[in-house]
């Protein structure tokens, strides 16, 4: 992952977009910029020319470098709704030709599938300020992905231990009442133990932990102003309305209609810290 490896300086951006089902070109020959792409549900299986192949699953990132050539084959999840991917091309300053392609796991998926929607939704409309959000979003993705990569989050060390239970929550923290008896299981130890090796690494509960991932996504989701509240409600994980606009004002110090009006043409920069 020799793009990461080094101070990143982005020069430009091409384009961010998000492709429905089949669309895109299947083969690139000398890739004219750089590109992230984010499979939302769907597997790729990228075949270089020099013989590499990368597959690319449901809900990883792949890093496409400028110069390169491939084809690619995409398929969709069965029973998956098929929305498609999200792409954002770029240049950078100091080209290197070093740069090789990657497959990039994520935890937080839902935060970085929110941060390529709202830069593609950025980039379509062209409001003022639309090159700036886009250029913020994808130094948020990258990021994102050298704190995952890291093994860390906030320079704090992730026991390997509750690696499964993170697995899960990420899964299903928009969908599912989350058990922390079931998580316990997954990583195959007590309930007790799981909750303070929580503390341990995030300092807080997985309770705490669990609201603020539904939160930042819940003001991801708010940003792109696609949304009402309720249905930020339901797409954040939190069921009742009300209860989404107690606790976004316990964790923000304002309601979802004040933080809107507050952000409106700026960048989130200010992130929940657990």
């Amino acid at each position: 992952m020799d793009i990461l490896n080094n101070e990143l300086v982005i020069s430009r951006i091409a384009i961010a977009i998000f492709m429905p089902k089949d669309m895109g070109i299947p083969y690139q020959k000398d890739r004219p910029t750089h590109g992230f792409v984010f499979n939302v549900d769907c597997s790729a299986t990228y075949l270089f020319d020099n013989g590499e192949e990368l597959v690319c699953n449901s809900g990883e990132l792949i890093y496409l470098p400028k110069g390169s050539n491939y084809t690619a084959k995409r398929s969709m999840l069965r029973d998956s709704g098929a929305r498609g991917v999200y792409a954002i091309n770029f240049g950078i300053h100091l080209e290197q030709n070093e740069n090789k392609p990657c497959v990039i796991s994520v935890r937080s998926k839902d935060t970085m599938c929110a941060l390529f929607s709202r830069a593609a939704v950025a980039w379509r409309k062209k409001d003022v300020g639309y090159y700036e959000e886009c250029m913020a979003d994808l130094y948020s993705i990258i990021r994102l992905v050298r704190r995952e990569c890291s093994d860390g989050l906030g320079g704090k060390l992730i026991d390997k231990r509750i690696l499964p239970a993170l697995e899960y929550i990420d899964r299903s923290f928009t969908n599912e009442v989350i058990s922390v008896e079931h998580m316990a299981q997954l990583c195959k130890m007590s309930s007790p133990y799981l909750r303070r090796l929580f503390n341990r690494c995030f300092g807080t509960s997985v309770a705490v932990y669990i609201r603020n991932k539904r939160i930042n996504l819940a003001m991801e989701l708010l940003l792109t102003q696609e949304c009402s509240v309720t249905e930020v409600a339901m797409l954040s994980g939190f069921n009742d309305p009300s209860y989404f606009t107690r606790e976004f004002k316990r964790a923000t110090g304002v309601c979802p209609k004040e933080f809107v009006k507050i952000k409106r043409g700026s960048v989130l920069r200010n992130e929940l810290c657990f």
